[in-house]
C-alpha cells in the first residue's frame, strides 16, 4: 500500500469512527458542513466519536468538524537550477474546506507569469475536504543569483505556507562549487522517456494543479480541476477506473469543460473512485489521479 492509498484509508477510517460501526453506509455530515453525525452501536450507546467533542443542547451526539489547512508535502527549502533549463517545484496541501493554493515569488507577485490562474484554486466547496497538489513550472532564465518561491494555502481564514530558495547556476557536477550541498533540480524533459525538442517554443505537457483526494457531500456539484501547461496547449481528457473516457454520452451528470475541469452533477455514492486526468499535446502527455469519496449529509 502506497502513501496515497494509506492517507485515503486513514481518513476514511477516521470518518467511519464518527459514524459508529462499519455498516456499509456513507459518512454523514450536516448540511452546513459543520458537523458529523455520530452513530450509535447495537446497544444504543453513542460511538467513540463522543470523545472527539460533542455539541451541547442537541438531540443526538455530534462532533464539530474542524476547519484547517496544512502543507503535507512542502517543496524543498533550498535547491539549485541550471540556467536555461525548465524545472518544477511541487507543494501538497490538505484543508477543510478545500483550500486555495497559489505560488508567489520573492516580490509577492504571482509566480506563474504566463497564466496566473494555473496555480490557483478558489474556495467554492465549503463542505469539502481536499488534498491539493500544485506544481510550479519554472522555465524562465533568471539573471539573479537566487529567487524565493512560496507556496501559500488558505482555508476558512487560516494560512499555511512554505518557501523554496532557488539558486541559479551555470554548471553541473564538480563545477557546482559552493552549491554542491544543494539538491539539483532535474530539468523537465531530461528523462529517457521524454524527447529533446529542437525548437525552443515547444514545451512538454505538464499538469500543474489537481486534487489528489476529495471528500464532498452527496447531491452537490463537484468540480475537479486539472490545470496544465505546455506548448502546444495540452488537450485534457478524464478517464474512469475502467480506463474509459468520461463524458456526457455515458452519463449526462459528468462532463469535461474546455478549460479541463471535470463536472459531476448530483454526486452519488456510486461515483466514489479514482478519476484520471490526462493532459496531452503533440510532444508528450502527463497524468494525475483524483480519488473522490462521497459523504452523506443529514
Amino acid at each position: 500500500m502506497n502513501l496515497d492509498h494509506l492517507f485515503i484509508v486513514v481518513v476514511a477510517l477516521a470518518l467511519a469512527l464518527l459514524t459508529g460501526h462499519c455498516s456499509g453506509r456513507a459518512v454523514e455530515l450536516d448540511a452546513d458542513g459543520g458537523s458529523i453525525a455520530a452513530a450509535s452501536d447495537a446497544a444504543g450507546s453513542p460511538s467513540s466519536a463522543s470523545s472527539l467533542g460533542i455539541r451541547a443542547g442537541e438531540s443526538g451526539p455530534r462532533t464539530t468538524r474542524p476547519t484547517f489547512v496544512k502543507i503535507t508535502t512542502p517543496p524543498p527549502a533550498r535547491v539549485a537550477q541550471i540556467r536555461g533549463t525548465t524545472v518544477e517545484l511541487e507543494c501538497e496541501i490538505v484543508g477543510s474546506p478545500t483550500p486555495s493554493v497559489q505560488w508567489v515569488h520573492g516580490s509577492g507577485q504571482t509566480a506563474d507569469w504566463e497564466d496566473i490562474s494555473v496555480n490557483v484554486i478558489t474556495e467554492e466547496t465549503p463542505t469539502s475536504v481536499a488534498r491539493v497538489v500544485s506544481r510550479l513550472v519554472i522555465d524562465r532564465s533568471s539573471r539573479a543569483s537566487q529567487t524565493t518561491y512560496t507556496c501559500i494555502g488558505r482555508s476558512a481564514g487560516q494560512l499555511a505556507m512554505a518557501s523554496t530558495v532557488v539558486y541559479h547556476i551555470d554548471a553541473t557536477g564538480s563545477r557546482l562549487g559552493n552549491f554542491s550541498d544543494l539538491m539539483l533540480l532535474r530539468p523537465l524533459g531530461a528523462g529517457a522517456t521524454s524527447p529533446t525538442h529542437t525548437f525552443m517554443n515547444l514545451k512538454n505537457a505538464r499538469i500543474t494543479l489537481h486534487y489528489k483526494t476529495l471528500f464532498e457531500n452527496m447531491g452537490t456539484t463537484v468540480v475537479l480541476p486539472c490545470k496544465a501547461v505546455g506548448r502546444p496547449v495540452p488537450e485534457i481528457t478524464w478517464l474512469n477506473e475502467d480506463g474509459n473516457v468520461v463524458g456526457s454520452l455515458q452519463d449526462p451528470r459528468l462532463r469535461t469543460l474546455p478549460t479541463g475541469e471535470l463536472i459531476i452533477t448530483g454526486l452519488r455514492w456510486t461515483d466514489m473512485g479514482t478519476y484520471t486526468c490526462v493532459a496531452k499535446n503533440a510532444i508528450s502527455k502527463d497524468e494525475a489521479e483524483t480519488f473522490i469519496y462521497p459523504v452523506r449529509p443529514n
